[in-house]
């Protein structure tokens, strides 16, 4: 059977899983609900593999949301301040995860961030400002260095931290597929992957399981959580 891309992505993930924490031995066979099959004679392990987000994406704050929603804006941003005729800047922009700009709300927003590039736009020294705009508490730097560039574009260049694993998340991940184990195949055992990936800003955040916290007894044998290009493997205590 002819995977689908989600589960090649899936078993690329299982593949670098296995180098770096102790899988049981068996027949490999790649699936659907769960995702990967171990078998070992008459026992058969099910893994399910799934991402952990910092924020739901419906949540207007995650980076799922706001990643695309502020690309839009400086683009329609760019096109306002440059049909003013003003000259050609390339600008690069940081806005403050704290402040999530709506979807509604994207021509306004576009319109104040046009404003703000022609104000400082006759700086040909350049021009640098960290939270410097009342105006626009979305916008959390800005930089331009000066010069006038024939082909120059608007960049987002969006900062981000790396906060501490959101146990919220986890357990609301683990509720989630507790709830979809009902229509898993039949399994001996289940275990729950969860991947988070340091290059994506939506799911980056430190693994390291917290002393003294646990999520309680569930249906999975094992709940792990790993970040491939750390090769770091957490065990999530029950």
């Amino acid at each position: 059977m002819e995977l689908t891309e989600q589960q090649t992505l899936e078993q690329q993930y299982f593949e670098l899983f296995v180098q770096h924490y102790p899988v049981p031995t068996g027949a490999i066979e790649y699936s659907d609900k769960p995702d990967v099959l171990v078998k070992n004679g008459d026992r058969k392990l099910g893994i399910e593999i799934a991402h952990l987000y910092k924020l739901d994406g419906k949540d207007i704050k995650s980076e799922q949301k706001q990643s695309v929603i502020r690309h839009e804006l400086i683009a329609l941003a760019e096109q306002i301040y440059l049909s003013n005729g003003e000259r050609k800047l390339e600008i690069f922009f940081d806005f403050d995860p704290e402040f999530p700009i709506k979807r509604k709300s994207i021509k306004k927003a576009a319109n104040r961030l046009a404003a703000i590039a022609q104000e400082i736009s006759s700086e040909c020294e350049g021009h640098s400002s960290y939270k410097a705009f009342d105006a626009m508490p979305e916008l959390r730097f800005l930089y331009h260095d000066g010069k006038e560039y024939p082909g120059s574009n608007w960049r987002l260049q969006q900062g981000f931290d790396v906060p501490t694993l959101s146990i919220n998340r986890v357990k609301s991940l683990v509720a989630q597929k507790i709830e979809k184990l009902k229509n898993y195949q039949l399994c001996d055992a289940y275990w729950l992957l969860i991947i988070v990936e340091f290059w994506d800003p939506s799911q980056d955040q430190d693994i390291n399981w917290p002393k003294g916290e646990s999520i309680g007894p569930t249906p999975f044998e094992r709940i792990l959580i790993y970040k491939p290009a750390f090769e770091q493997v957490t065990e999530v205590v029950s």
